[in-house]
């Protein structure tokens, strides 16, 4: 559920990004290929930095329940 919850603004900018391109070449049929890459690249990028803090508290409060967890389960 993590794995989710953490992918899915990058996959979900990089989708809807990816769609308004395509949209854009299939009505001035323009065909180039980085036309499709770069914005994805660059929305992704801009993604990582607005949810950058709450990506790494996220991940932090992951990794102390899981020290938490697996010092409680010790012998």
């Amino acid at each position: 559920m993590l794995c989710l919850k953490v992918s899915l603004p990058f996959l979900l900018s990089a989708m809807i990004i990816g769609l308004l391109v395509s949209f854009f070449q299939a009505i001035t049929s323009l065909q180039e290929q980085t036309l499709t890459f770069v914005p994805k690249a660059l929305v992704v990028v801009v993604v990582v930095f607005i949810l950058f803090p709450w990506l790494i508290n996220t991940m932090m409060d992951y990794t102390a329940e899981t020290f938490n967890r697996m010092s409680q389960a010790g012998p």
